[in-house]
């Protein structure tokens, strides 16, 4: 009889113990799920924003001068006249150097003298001719000698020009490599001359961009001597061929320069803006990848609060911390950034401000 007592009330304490068992596993199924008991998770958020975005390809360049020209003699010549100084910047046009060339300007005044008297001598018979006091034959001998000294003049007048040397554009000098009373000849260099107010910028890009750089596209390009400064540009043109050793192309651009601070000879970072748009960004905490599929959080709000709801989006180039996104999302929604593993589908949370604050 005292055994059927306590196997009774054995009994009576298993059932009340499983009892409780299923009611705080059903509690905490239902809080496991975001119903009703759990309280709403802090999150943080961003927006949904539209903004001018591209695909930029970075690169490797080599400054070079737009122009650039070695100066040399044309002849072997003394140097009697030296008219700049190293880098100094000269006009298209301006004297440089003067060879000796007196010999060449005292045949020049003596051929200038002949060709005088010879035209008075054309002029004259021509008088002669129209009065039948003189023969054509005599005219056009003369006149064949002022055609004869008009051309000895031009010849003796590019002799002299041979030896004066003029800047052949605007540019600036390099150093000064001869004296005055030095022997010219034309493997001397007197000093270059370079264009710099704008610049070539060649680079190499691997194959696999060929398609994504194309003329007209703008370059940004910085120097290590100019860390916080950016230099605009454009492609000028795209080689037509790819090095089969390296498997890349070479680009050329052209660079704004006006200031002279960049240098033929440095070294650019390069990037060249490609496929320049206008597209919905949202940054990259938020994306939640699932299966090979991205999604995110979006934030709606309910009568008492707010509430997550999971959204599959369609995501295209990354850049800086931020992702483009190509479908799924609209401009302005509020997304969940930070947060995330800790929501689910449906949940009800609260938004923090970036100070850590419930937002209201």
């Amino acid at each position: 009889m005292k055994l059927t007592r306590a196997f009774g009330r054995a009994s009576r304490t298993l059932a009340v113990a499983c009892a409780a068992l299923l009611s705080f596993s059903s509690s905490t199924a239902v809080v496991a799920q975001g119903g009703p008991g759990r309280a709403p998770v802090p999150v943080r958020v961003a927006a949904v924003e539209l903004e001018q975005i591209s695909n930029p390809v970075e690169a490797l360049g080599t400054a070079r001068a737009w122009e650039f020209v070695s100066l040399r003699a044309g002849v072997t010549e003394h140097i009697s006249r030296i008219a700049f100084e190293s880098g100094q910047r000269v006009k298209a046009g301006d004297v440089l150097v003067e060879l000796s060339h007196g010999e060449e300007l005292a045949e020049l005044a003596g051929a200038r003298a002949t060709l005088q008297r010879y035209e008075r001598d054309a002029k004259r018979l021509r008088g002669l001719v129209g009065k039948n006091l003189s023969t054509r034959e005599q005219l056009e001998a003369v006149e064949t000698q002022v055609a004869e000294t008009r051309a000895l003049i031009d010849g003796l007048q590019a002799r002299i020009d041979d030896r004066i040397i003029r800047a052949p554009f605007d540019g600036q000098l390099g150093l000064r490599n001869i004296s005055v009373g030095s022997l010219a000849t034309p493997t001397t260099e007197i000093t270059t001359i370079q264009e710099i107010d704008r610049l070539k910028l060649d680079f190499t890009v691997p194959e696999r961009q060929l398609s994504a750089i194309a003329g007209g596209m703008k370059i940004e390009a910085m120097s290590q001597a100019h860390p916080n400064r950016v230099f605009n540009g454009e492609v000028m043109i795209v080689e037509a061929r790819v090095d089969p050793q390296t498997r890349a192309f070479t680009v050329r651009g052209r660079l704004d320069n006006p200031d002279g601070d960049l240098k033929p000879g440095m070294l650019l970072r390069v990037n060249i803006i490609s496929n320049p748009r206008q597209a919905l960004t949202i940054p990259e905490a938020a994306l939640v990848p699932l299966a090979g599929d991205q999604s995110v959080f979006v934030v709606k709000k309910t009568e008492s609060g707010h509430m997550v709801q999971r959204r599959e989006v369609e995501i295209g180039h990354r850049y800086l911390g931020k992702v483009e996104v190509l479908s799924g999302l609209s401009q302005g929604d509020q997304i969940v950034t930070r947060g995330t593993l800790h929501i689910r589908d449906g949940q009800a949370v609260t938004v923090e401000a970036q100070n850590g604050a419930a937002s209201q």
